[in-house]
């Protein structure tokens, strides 16, 4: 008879094949999206000041584009230093924030679905700071460049949020008299 593998060992395999190898995929699209787009903005700058002198985007527009740019290509930095600031700190590796010994199967599942929670905060943080990039793009109204900016400030912060849920769920726990 054959072993077979129930739900809870499944959900953790799940959890430690992905997570390693999502965040690694979203911080090089990170750097991707900066190279490709610092690139193209910059050629594309170079080719209106010669095309038609005057058009080409003000210093302080280039500025935030590259900082931007930056910003994707040091993505973990960003979110490192986002978690520093609510004095939590960030790491990438799977989590086991509930005790083994104490909950059994059950913790094993918990931890699993933390860590899976912490490779979407990445995604989140990513499309958070393609967001803000966005908002810098020709053509946008400062209404839907706002809205650029707030949604993804909202997806950043939730992000960090996810990426580091053990620090959140303490801070949860101490603020209600539980922990």
């Amino acid at each position: 008879m054959g072993s077979s593998v129930d739900g809870i060992t499944m959900l953790a395999n799940l959890a430690s094949g992905l997570q390693g190898a999502f965040i690694h995929l979203a911080f090089t699209l990170g750097i991707l999206f900066a190279v490709t787009g610092a690139a193209g903005y910059l050629a594309r700058q170079s080719w209106l000041a010669r095309k038609a002198p005057g058009q080409a985007a003000s210093g302080g527009n280039m500025v935030a584009w590259i900082l931007l740019c930056g910003g994707l290509a040091g993505l973990d930095q960003l979110i490192g230093a986002a978690g520093r600031q609510l004095g939590w700190q960030v790491s990438f590796d799977a989590i086991s924030y509930v005790s083994v010994g104490t909950f059994g199967q059950g913790a094993v599942a918990a931890n699993a679905l933390l860590t899976l929670l912490r490779m979407v905060g990445v995604w989140f943080c990513l499309t958070g700071v393609m967001l803000w990039r966005r908002s810098q793009k020709d053509g946008h109204t400062g209404l839907s460049a706002g809205n650029d900016v707030n949604s993804g400030t909202v997806k950043f912060t939730i992000g960090v949020m996810m990426v580091c849920s053990p620090y959140l769920l303490n801070a949860i726990q101490t603020s209600l008299g539980i922990h």
